[in-house]
């Protein structure tokens, strides 16, 4: 079983599948029926989540195949099967190829995997020769999706005349790219990091929105108050929904992804760029799940207001002319530490993209 693409996915776009059969023994095989299809699978941690009675409800309708129930019981989408043939018969060291295709709606969740919850895609294939048992295939896959952008008002193939008939999306992944693109454009931001006693450093962004695998760039020019040093960490964060909560007030999951830390004492301004990695899933949300990313700062402050201060601090031995002196650096520093965090927007990235560098191969395929 192949995918005849990368093996990532955008949701509604057409996956195409192809079935190879091979009789490899020196009789000829004769085979009952094959069926093949797309579904989507949740998996949670009973311990912190629940699905509600009328989700359930909804996952069993959904699962109309009885092939999905051989899998797992927790199947929230299946595609309608398509049946590949019936009772046909191969040669000796003979194949015949069968191709068939299915979609994901545009609703449905990207896959992950996190601590409380995992969303998974199979192509399932089913398989019986005569008087044996079915044989079934599970082919994983990976979908990625753009949350608040439906793909059916995608663009339309330009008209030759005006009574021509309007066409369906003329490509998935061209109207899927540019509004990835609208999103990640230059769109530069600032914030004040502010305590009681003052200024602490001006924070600047590039973009409203980043890419997965594009790196983050941190402009920051540190204010009034004298900041010995900052760590930047760059982190997902994974929060159940109150509905989805057997516990109440349950935590929420940080998986720390990136991180810097930059020595900054009499230094007026840094930057630090922070990496997002290509085999994570970007910002989204279900009835279920939420899952939003943020850059966390730990900014350590020296109670000194001025450079000049530190200096004379150092200032720890005098000659008897008192023309000459000895500068020591200090050998402790009265400091406090102020967090702040800044929410970032993840969106995906090209689909081949993600497929040649992250799993560093082009083509998804399943021997049996």
């Amino acid at each position: 079983v192949s995918t005849q693409s990368t093996g990532v996915h955008i949701v509604g776009q057409t996956i195409k599948c192809a079935l190879l059969v091979h009789n490899a023994s020196d009789l000829t095989d004769r085979l009952a029926w094959a069926t093949g299809q797309i579904s989507g699978h949740v998996t949670v941690d009973e311990r912190y989540v629940q699905i509600a009675r009328e989700q359930q409800e909804e996952v069993v309708t959904n699962s109309s195949s009885a092939l999905t129930k051989h899998v797992a019981n927790d199947c929230f989408f299946s595609s309608d099967p398509e049946i590949l043939f019936c009772d046909i018969q191969l040669p000796p060291q003979c194949s015949k190829e069968l191709k068939f295709s299915g979609i994901v709606p545009t609703h449905s969740p990207p896959s992950y995997r996190g601590s409380y919850i995992k969303y998974s895609y199979i192509v399932l294939v089913g398989l019986q020769r005569v008087n044996k048992p079915v044989t079934l295939i599970n082919l994983p896959i990976r979908i990625i999706n753009l949350p608040g952008i439906s793909l059916v008002d995608g663009p339309k193939k330009p008209l030759t005349h005006p009574f021509a008939p309007r066409e369906e999306c003329i490509n998935y992944e061209d109207y899927f790219m540019d509004k990835v693109q609208s999103l990640c454009c230059k769109r530069p931001r600032s914030f004040e990091v502010k305590t009681g006693d003052g200024l602490v450093s001006i924070v600047r962004l590039t973009k409203g929105a980043y890419r997965l695998g594009d790196p983050i760039e941190v402009n920051m020019e540190f204010g009034d108050l004298q900041c010995v040093r900052v760590t930047l960490k760059l982190q997902a964060l994974e929060t159940i929904s109150p509905e989805s909560e057997v516990k109440e007030e349950t935590d929420t999951r940080c998986t720390t992804h990136d991180t810097k830390t930059i020595q900054c004492i009499h230094t007026k301004s840094t930057a630090v760029t922070l990496h997002i990695p290509l085999n994570v899933v970007n910002s989204f949300s279900t009835n279920i799940v939420l899952v939003r990313w943020q850059v966390h700062f730990d900014f350590v402050i020296s109670h000194l207001r001025k450079s000049a201060e530190i200096v004379d601090a150092g200032l720890t031995s005098v000659s008897a002319k008192g023309l000459d002196c000895d500068w020591r650096p200090l050998e402790t520093l009265n400091v406090s530490t102020l967090s702040w965090e800044l929410p970032i927007r993840v969106v995906p990235t090209l689909p081949q993209y993600i497929a040649t560098i992250a799993w560093q191969r082009t083509q998804t395929k399943d021997v049996v």
